[in-house]
């Protein structure tokens, strides 16, 4: 499995025209290898948005950024509501962790805990409620994602907006 971690700085003016413009991804339910895509604002910093969005594996995730990712942006004009945004690509740490299960713990809440770390915290690997994710250029970076606040390290705390939710759409046949 793949994670894009993406985070924006978005104009307060803008913030609206963001968030709708999030809303308007419901394309990516039609591509294939697309798992989820769920997002919101950062609690600390009220004009940062933070996206998650989870794939099959990196090859589907590429072929979508060829042949179907600009399209979307230049439709929901997206890009003008923001001055500032970071793309990180994260696998999965633990082998035998099952994609229904990462779903159903991002499904739970309504607030998402990232931990972004340099070392492994194994007191967070093995909590329920916790999925660990391994940066792709960088094996000493960890993303650790949680239902549960963190009692250590820096945590980003994202309040999530349901309306950001993208989910695969099952009744349609798949864009390539």
């Amino acid at each position: 499995m793949l994670l894009k971690w993406i985070k924006c700085g978005v104009f307060p003016e803008q913030k609206r025209r963001f968030s709708f413009a999030q809303e308007q991804w419901q394309e990516l339910g039609q591509v294939r290898g697309f798992l989820r895509q769920m997002g919101g604002w950062n609690a600390t910093d009220a004009n940062e948005a933070c996206i998650f969005s989870l794939w099959q594996d990196r090859s589907s995730y590429e072929t979508f950024m060829e042949r179907n990712h600009d399209e979307i942006v230049a439709k929901n004009s997206q890009r003008s509501t923001y001055y500032r945004i970071s793309v990180e690509l994260y696998t999965n740490v633990l082998d035998g962790c099952e994609t229904p299960s990462i779903m159903e713990m991002l499904d739970k809440g309504k607030t998402l805990y990232v931990l972004e770390c340099t070392e492994p915290w194994p007191n967070l690997l093995d909590k329920e409620g916790c999925v660990s994710f391994r940066h792709m250029n960088d094996q000493r970076r960890l993303l650790i994602v949680s239902t549960m606040p963190p009692s250590v390290g820096d945590v980003t705390t994202i309040m999530l907006e349901d309306s950001w939710t993208v989910c695969p759409n099952k009744s349609s046949e798949p864009l390539l």
